[in-house]
């Protein structure tokens, strides 16, 4: 049972079955402000790293039980919006975090539930722009007097912040006081769905009482251990240390975590809350809603003001219903096009009449002719950016321009405000090379620009005059992703390693798409045209493209795709087999009896030859006469 709405929503599970079956409803609470005790806030990551032990140190479980901790998830509304605006899509990301963490907690044997998620889409309930710990404490406080009234579950407030100075908070050992089983993640423009995971389970295993590594005293089966705050940037399986085990055997063992002996989920109390016809979304006491009656692009198929099908319309709203015959769109049909290179184009599938969820290079994925990477969507080409900052006549500068300019650490050249190390110039200011003669037209009250000459080049560097609101990035700084070396890239003013982020565990392009695509967000190849998915092969009249575009279909599980128009042929190529099967046949009788026929017309002229010379008189008139109906036969 699902059900839309502007404003704010939850999905609840209905009852404790393998399925997870859940029900997605909207919420209506006044928003309430207390204080509440002090709490644990996570610094981003420390300095140091794991020295990885060599000795293999096994931590028996086997005594343990299978324990069970119900989370309810809260969006805000600036992560809702930097996840689509989109119910469906924010949803499918958190069911895959939880799917992340729970096989980051399957060493402890605990099971991580999504107890209810909710999204607040018009507006936030409480003020998120304060520090970490202020946050968490205003949501406790809107945790104890609103979502009480539906569940004791522990809760979390996920919060989009570009650059946060810390990555969450929360109650440590607080799990099974619901007063205080709560916490706060922020989640960054620079980090991926991967790495938030590691960090909601950093909190939630603070939440259950257990603390950072020392790392010179705890075995790591990997390179980096999950409570070392260094595995948000780490990639690859991660596992708990030593320490992590033996503290969660103690913790576990105590009466007051008994609560997470208890595997029920509480069934919802369901009250129906009214459809908001006309705002443009589905909800479930809706049969279409394609807006107010001003903007309706279906009228034909869906009353506006009743959000209910006109006749036998099978659809009334969504980009792939068509408005004339009210029927879902064939696969194939464009409902998204690319923003960028590594953006890709998304088609209708043919079953329903919504676009399929946005597909995007995965990053570090290579674009710009292997110039620039791929990051969050988009290409990182400095002749990009630069054209964004000055104008169509600048283009990414030289080395040395950079070099020359950030090594200054003035405000129009540095490193995120530092001095710029030798190996992390490239990743302070985008510094451009200005290619007119003419000065770059801009209005002083926006930014400053220094020119620089140097060596026949002219070094143009900004300074933004205003400054950059919180959370948002600084336009004249290199951005994320931006390629400083070969396999490195630029990451909040410092040039790293590609290798130590790139997750291709799941999507190798080189290896699974043979190097002739890249890997998507989904984890499997967009491929090249002439290639055809899911692995890329050689297809001549491939136009390329993913399994997640929507445009490709497959038959079953073993056979191979095809694009979309092949769907349609087949039906008409089984036809001409079977009647060339049918037909073969008497073509060949026919044959046969062609060449006789003409064999026999051979004979019959030969006997009226014969006939005329040497048989008598009657019988040559017949035998003419049977020789002229043969030849007027055969003419």
């Amino acid at each position: 049972m699902i059900q839309f709405e502007n404003v704010s929503y939850v999905i609840e599970s209905l009852e404790y079955i393998p399925t997870y079956v859940h029900m997605l409803y909207q919420i209506k609470n006044n928003i309430p402000h207390s204080s509440s005790p002090a709490s644990y806030v996570v610094p981003p990551a420390p300095p140091e790293s794991y020295r990885t032990s060599m000795k293999q140190e096994k931590q028996p479980l086997d005594e343990l039980s299978t324990r069970t901790l119900k989370i309810q998830i809260i969006l805000d509304k600036g992560l809702y919006e930097y996840m689509g605006s989109d119910m469906t899509l924010a949803a499918e990301k958190i069911v895959f975090i939880f799917h992340l963490m729970n096989t980051m907690f399957s060493q402890l044997k605990m099971k991580i539930l999504l107890s209810s998620l909710e999204a607040w889409s018009d507006q936030n309930k409480i003020s998120t722009n304060e520090d970490a710990d202020d946050i968490l404490q205003r949501f406790l406080s809107w945790k104890q007097n609103v979502l009480f009234q539906r569940s004791h579950d522990m809760a979390y407030l996920l919060i989009y912040k570009a650059h946060p100075v810390n990555v969450g908070a929360t109650y440590h050992g607080m799990a099974c006081n619901p007063k205080f089983s709560a916490g706060i993640a922020l989640y960054s423009k620079t980090i991926t769905i991967e790495a938030f995971s590691v960090i909601l389970v950093q909190l939630i295993a603070i939440n259950l009482g257990l603390t950072y590594d020392n790392i010179y005293n705890c075995h790591c089966p990997g390179t980096t251990c999950i409570m070392n705050p260094d595995a948000i940037y780490s990639i690859g399986t991660k596992y708990f240390s030593s320490c992590s085990v033996n503290e969660f055997k103690q913790i576990v063992s105590q009466p007051e975590f008994e609560c997470l002996l208890d595997k029920t989920v509480s069934k919802v109390v369901y009250e129906a809350q009214s459809a908001s016809c006309g705002n443009g979304i589905v909800e479930s006491a809706e049969q279409c809603d394609c807006g107010v009656e001003q903007i309706c692009k279906h009228k034909k198929c869906c009353k506006p003001k009743e959000c209910v099908l006109i006749g036998d319309a099978m659809c009334g709203s969504g980009p792939c219903c068509d408005p004339q015959t009210c029927t879902i769109m064939e696969r194939g049909k464009l409902c998204r096009r690319s923003i960028d290179q590594c953006d890709f184009p998304e088609f209708c599938n043919g079953t329903s009449e919504f676009c399929v969820p946005d597909a995007k290079a995965d990053d570090f994925e290579a674009c710009n002719n292997n110039t620039a990477y791929c990051y969050r969507g988009r290409c990182r080409d400095t002749d990009v950016f630069c054209e964004e900052i000055h104008g169509k006549f600048a283009q990414g500068g030289i080395d040395l321009c950079s070099m020359e300019i950030n090594f200054q650490n003035d405000d129009f050249g540095n490193c995120q405000g530092r001095g710029c190390s030798f190996s992390d110039v490239i990743c302070g200011k985008v510094v451009c090379e200005w290619k007119s003669a003419e000065v770059i037209k801009t209005s002083t009250h926006i930014y400053n620009v220094q020119y620089t000459y140097l060596k026949g080049h002219v070094c143009v560097s900004a300074q933004f005059r205003v400054p950059a609101p919180p959370g948002a990035s600084d336009r004249s700084q290199a951005p994320d992703g931006l390629k400083c070396e070969d396999a490195r890239f630029c990451l909040r003013g410092t040039c790293r390693a590609v290798a130590e982020y790139a997750n291709k565990t799941l999507c190798n392009s080189a290896i699974k798409c043979q190097g002739h695509g890249v890997c998507n967000n989904f984890f499997n190849c967009h491929c090249d045209v002439g290639y055809a998915p899911p692995y890329c092969d050689q297809t001549p009249s491939s136009p390329g493209g993913s399994i997640d575009d929507g445009f490709w279909y497959s038959t079953d599980k073993m056979t191979p795709l095809e694009p979309k128009q092949r769907r349609r042929a087949s039906p008409k190529k089984k036809g001409l087999l079977v009647s060339l099967f049918v037909s073969l046949p008497f073509f060949v009788l026919t044959a046969i009896f062609a060449l006789k026929w003409n064999k026999m017309k051979h004979r019959w002229y030969k006997a009226g030859t014969i006939s005329e010379n040497s048989i008598s008189e009657d019988s040559s008139e017949n035998s003419n006469q049977s020789y002229s109906e043969a030849s007027s036969t055969a003419s």
